[in-house]
Parts: C-alpha cells; sequence; structure tokens
C-alpha cells in the first residue's frame, strides 16, 4: 500500500480537510460552495493577463514569473506552519503535483508572458476561449468521465459564446480590443499570430493542469496542495530567473510591475488555486471546465478597465452565452450519481 493509504492521520485529514472529496448525489444540495470557488478562481485567473502585461513591460520572462511565485510563496508558507497539517504523501501524489506544477504554472506562465510580449493583454484574455473545450476533451480521454448531453450542451454553449467574443479582433476598429498588438514592424501580422499561439499552448498547459487536478492523490487540503504546486514550480523556473536577474537593473522596476507582482502573487499564485482546488475537489472535471470560461470574460473586462480598451457587443453575447453554459453545465447530473 502507499504511504497515504497505511496513514490513520491522512485518513482523517481527508474528512476534515476544506475540499471534500466527494460529487453531488441525488436529493443533496448542490455545491453552492464549490461553484462560487471556480467562480472567483476562474475571474481571478483571467485577471491574470493584465497584470503579466504590467509586469513584462518592466521585467524579462522568467523573471517575472519567478518573482510572481515567490511572493505567492511569501503569503502561502506561514499560513501553512500555523495550520501544522501533517501526513506523508506518496509518490504518485509528488509525481501528480510536480506535473501540475510543470503544467499548470512553470510552462503556462512562460507560454503566457512571452504570448504577452507580441499580442495586447485582451487578445490573450480571447485566447483563452478554447479552455472549457479542451478541459473538457482531456477529462473524457484520461479520467474516463462520461459527461450527461446537458453537460456537453453547456460546454458548447460557452464554447459558442467564447467563439462570439473571438471574432471581436476582427469586427473592432483600429486600436480597439483585440487588435493593437505591438508597435508597427512590418511584421506586426505574424509576431500576433506568434503571441495568440504562444497564449493558445498556455490554455493547453492549464487544461492539463485542470485535468490532473481530479487524479487520485493523498488527501490535503487546498492551501496545502497550492504551496507544494508552487514551490516546484518555483524551482523549475528559479535558475533561468536567476540567470535574468544578474543583468537587470532592479532600479528601473516601476510602480505598476511592483502592484503587478503584489497581486500576482497574493491573488493569482494564491487565492486563485486555493479556491480552485476547493472547488474542483467536489466537481467533476467535465463540470469545472464551464467556469473556465469566465477567464476571457474577466480578462477583456479587466483590459478594458485597467488598460483602457474597448468594450464590443461579441463580449456582451459572450457572456450571455457563457452565463448560460455554465448554468446548463452546474444543473447536469453525472452518469455516477445516479448509480
Amino acid at each position: 500500500m502507499s504511504v497515504c493509504e497505511n496513514s490513520a492521520q491522512n485518513a482523517a485529514a481527508e474528512k476534515a480537510a476544506v475540499g471534500v472529496q466527494h460529487l453531488v448525489q441525488p436529493g443533496q444540495a448542490r455545491p453552492w460552495g464549490a461553484w462560487i470557488s471556480l467562480t472567483l478562481a476562474m475571474s481571478i485567473a483571467g485577471s491574470a493577463v493584465v497584470a503579466g502585461k504590467l509586469l513584462i513591460d518592466s521585467l524579462p520572462v522568467f523573471l517575472a514569473a519567478g518573482l510572481g511565485l515567490g511572493a505567492g510563496l511569501l503569503v502561502m508558507l506561514p499560513q501553512l506552519w500555523l495550520r501544522r497539517e501533517r501526513g506523508a504523501l506518496d509518490g504518485r501524489t509528488h509525481a501528480t503535483l510536480v506535473l501540475q506544477a510543470l503544467c499548470g504554472i512553470a510552462l503556462y506562465r512562460i507560454c503566457t508572458f512571452e504570448g504577452l510580449r507580441f499580442t495586447s493583454a485582451a487578445s490573450a484574455g480571447l485566447m483563452s476561449s478554447a479552455a472549457p473545450a479542451v478541459i473538457g476533451l482531456l477529462a473524457w480521454g484520461m479520467l474516463r468521465e462520461r459527461p450527461p448531453l446537458r453537460r456537453i450542451a453547456g460546454i458548447a454553449c460557452v464554447s459558442l459564446g467564447l467563439l462570439a467574443i473571438n471574432l471581436t479582433p476582427f469586427l473592432a476598429t483600429q486600436g480597439a480590443a483585440g487588435v493593437e498588438a505591438t508597435p508597427a514592424s512590418g511584421g506586426e501580422a505574424w509576431r500576433t499570430l506568434l503571441g495568440n499561439g504562444l497564449v493558445l499552448a498556455a490554455v493547453l498547459c492549464e487544461a492539463a493542469f485542470s485535468v490532473l487536478s481530479k487524479a487520485r492523490c493523498c488527501p490535503m487540503s487546498p492551501l496545502r496542495r497550492t504551496t507544494i504546486v508552487s514551490f516546484y514550480a518555483f524551482i523549475m523556473l528559479l535558475p533561468m530567473a536567476l540567470f535574468e536577474a544578474r543583468d537587470y537593473d532592479f532600479t528601473s522596476l516601476s510602480a505598476s510591475a511592483i502592484w503587478g507582482l503584489a497581486y500576482y502573487g497574493a491573488a493569482v499564485s494564491y487565492l486563485s488555486y486555493v479556491l480552485w482546488f476547493r472547488g474542483i475537489a467536489q466537481v467533476q472535471a467535465s463540470a469545472a471546465a464551464a467556469f473556465t470560461g469566465l477567464v476571457p470574460l474577466s480578462g477583456v473586462a479587466l483590459s478594458w478597465l485597467v488598460l483602457g480598451e474597448q468594450i464590443l457587443w461579441t463580449h456582451l453575447a459572450g457572456l450571455a452565452c457563457v452565463t448560460v453554459g455554465i448554468w446548463l453545465s452546474c444543473a447536469a447530473r453525472n452518469a455516477s450519481d445516479d448509480k
């Protein structure tokens, strides 16, 4: 047996953990707390493109990613120490957490930050529209989840709404949301395409992270899981971050970048992951996929509020479809629920 299977302490922790490891059964109340956690987590995740845009304007990519994670660990480690959560983790659990750190944090941030060098924050937010469909497909292929027709309809509705959002760059005027990416250089079109492609690669990493969240692991609280995953990712990014830090003049760090680092550490690196682990512990990955539709909506809305980019009718149409899709996905019952 594995370490966590032999530990009575871990068995007690499984019951006491914030993310209770079960799905909704017929006759039970809907997991409103899980849905609220997923909504907040994905809304914060959408804001990452705006914070990332502020960071890469002043910092190299790996250094920005490493400092953002370091700021988050400064928040998480004291809290984890005060909770004094104990319990050994087996090799399978550590392997899963390492994969989550690699896909969902290290590669995700590298691809996102590199993409933001070539495209706008609004365009990056729009490219994340592929997440619900990708997560749903990965959950079906890797976890053998069989979502009911109503949930499939919900994911399709979310994808339709996000398709409407993706039409924005073609309907907006020059300089509107999703159009202007980098200063004109003769090759602006391919640069924007490259940036969008990198953000799409980040979406694939995010989808893998979401599906791995449902892999069988030793029970632990969302805070502990977030801290361990963040620490592994920080170690992965540290060598390149130190290499870039050698030649970086920290006196040139702008105030917006400092605020971006603080927000990235406290909200994006810490709060969004804790909320995600708390929510997905109570629902299937295919159900949680619908909530990722909030990422581009949050990103576009904050691009307008913070960066002054334009909001068009396509965003409003997409918001309506995403809202309906999330409702359909949440209202659906899993095939396993009827057993």
